[in-house]
């Protein structure tokens, strides 16, 4: 088992900072539920970037993605938040309350990064499959 941590550890730890720009760039464009256009191409054209099949207006929703890796078992499925909040403008880096344009939209619930860790997870799972050769879907 510690291999694994380690080597996720590993594969997390070396593109942290493309993680952190993924972040900060959907923070930058807060989108309120259903209206995650720029967020969800940027998302979607990252992880076609990075070898994943991207299949896009999922369920008729145009801004609802599938990416997928490999084939067979187990299928690993995540699912990326990265919708914000109105009325939640917030200054990044900022600890009390400080607007970046007041009543505007917002990140204040963190679902910047709770679609970056989802990326950033399965980024990490393909390079798995990819260095063990072990049969398996992530998605």
């Amino acid at each position: 088992m510690q291999e694994i941590y380690r080597f996720i550890d590993d594969a997390i730890e070396a593109d942290r900072q493309r993680y952190t720009d993924i972040a900060d760039q959907i923070w930058d464009h807060p989108e309120t539920r259903f209206e995650e256009f720029w967020s969800a191409e940027h998302l979607a054209s990252a992880l076609e970037s990075a070898g994943f099949t991207v299949t896009r207006n999922v369920g008729n929703i145009p801004n609802a993605f599938i990416a997928s890796f490999g084939q067979g078992k187990p299928v690993i499925a995540l699912l990326g938040e990265y919708d914000a909040l109105a009325g939640l403008s917030q200054q990044a880096g900022c600890a009390q309350p400080t607007s970046v344009t007041p009543g505007e939209n917002g990140h204040g619930c963190g679902h910047n990064l709770l679609g970056t860790a989802a990326f950033a997870a399965a980024i990490a799972v393909k390079k798995w499959l990819e260095q063990y050769g072990q049969g398996g879907t992530v998605r």
